[in-house]
């Protein structure tokens, strides 16, 4: 079976449903499969090929003024038709709702290639729509939009799945006629067992001498950075060992280095910039962390936290659906968007030897949950299962 996985934003971006749709092709690559991607061109350098043996296809595409990250694509773009003619694709599997989906959509309805759709982000959540109407009044109004929006994607695909409960549960409630089912995020979970000893981390960021909170991510409004930083001033005071690690980029950078200079925490927090997975992973900054934390109250299953789980690494996460699914002992929660509560939790992880060892622990019971072999095994089904269909 040759599957075609299509992308709204790729790299030199790295996100979950990048590093989760690597790991699926490679497994699926494994398994005696073909992928070739789908993305957007950027004007930066392009790698023909990701690992080595996953071919990409890039499509011209412009700056999106209203999501930094995201490019826009002629929805009608012919060049599509031609790359799923040629390439004999069987199985087309969107994983972003936007023009360039759009294209290949129109291309795979006309060639007959039947869709899967995996719903990835949270696009109706207030934070991604003041992207396009930066006023709180017009939420709700664009938020109903946006469930019609998401409807032109369903009506087209056979099958859509959900990495989280919570997401599969909601389109059920605005879809109830849809076929959806829940399959998880997967990662390689062997790559997470080599890693620099603490040692060698601690010659390269002194700070992990003491407590670390990490937090790895897109720098954006819809991540809730601004009380992340808010609630590690409330840290410090307590907790004077403790440190915040901020490994990413994005939109609201700039703002989250003022912030933190106007709260006098340029010690007390450090931010790395983007690093390539690889280098994340194996770099030990994740494995040797205290915790890692996240104020975001928009993500659908975020690989973030399960990449920390792999690491055998508590979480510190708002108490929201789709996050009470992934932490429960493995962690603590805190009322979301409330920088007092964040703080409580982090500081409760940071004095309480035991409670962290329970948490480390609990980790390792669920590392197996996201092996990536197991989750493209679920979605080899639903390809064949599309592909029988007919219409």
């Amino acid at each position: 079976m040759k599957i075609a996985l299509v992308f709204e934003i790729f790299y030199p971006a790295v996100n979950g449903i990048v590093t989760s749709s690597v790991n699926l092709a490679e497994n699926l690559i494994e398994e005696g499969h073909e992928v070739v991607f789908i993305a957007p061109a950027w004007s930066e350098e392009q790698t023909p090929f990701v690992n080595g043996k996953i071919p990409v296809h890039y499509i011209a595409s412009r700056n999106n003024w209203a999501y930094p990250g995201m490019r826009n694509v002629l929805p009608w773009n012919r060049r599509v038709e031609v790359l799923l003619r040629r390439e004999r694709i069987d199985v087309l599997h969107i994983t972003g709702p936007w023009l360039l989906t759009w294209a290949c959509m129109r291309a795979a309805r006309k060639l007959g290639v039947p869709i899967v759709h995996t719903f990835h982000t949270m696009l109706h959540e207030p934070s991604y729509v003041l992207y396009m109407v930066r006023t709180r009044y017009l939420v709700p109004f664009m938020q109903a939009i946006a469930w019609r929006y998401y409807s032109l994607y369903m009506r087209r695909s056979r099958i859509t799945t959900a990495p989280s409960r919570m997401a599969r549960d909601e389109l059920k409630r605005h879809f109830p006629e849809a076929d959806i089912r829940r399959i998880s995020n997967g990662v390689d979970i062997d790559r997470f067992k080599t890693f620099r000893s603490r040692d060698r981390l601690i010659q390269q960021h002194p700070e992990y001498r003491g407590k670390v909170f990490i937090y790895v991510g897109r720098l954006g409004q819809e991540k809730s950075i601004g009380e992340l930083i808010e609630a590690m001033s409330l840290v410090v005071p307590h907790e004077p060992e403790a440190r915040l690690i901020v490994v990413g980029d994005g939109p609201s950078a700039g703002e989250c280095r003022a912030r933190v200079q106007v709260l006098g925490l340029e010690r007390e927090v450090r931010f790395l910039g983007r690093l390539s997975h690889d280098e994340l992973i194996t770099s030990g900054l994740i494995h040797h962390a205290h915790a890692f934390v996240t104020a975001s109250t928009t993500e659908n299953q975020p690989m973030t936290v399960i990449e920390a789980i792999c690491c055998g690494v508590p979480a510190v996460v708002p108490d929201v659906d789709g996050m009470n699914e992934l932490v429960t002992e493995n962690g603590l929660r805190f009322e979301p968007h409330d920088p007092t509560s964040l703080a409580s939790a982090m500081r409760r992880l940071a004095r309480d030897a035991s409670l962290h060892q329970r948490c480390a622990a609990a980790t390792r019971v669920r590392r197996d949950e996201f092996d990536g072999r197991a989750v493209a095994k679920q979605f080899l089904e639903v390809y064949r299962e599309a592909a029988a269909r007919r219409g």
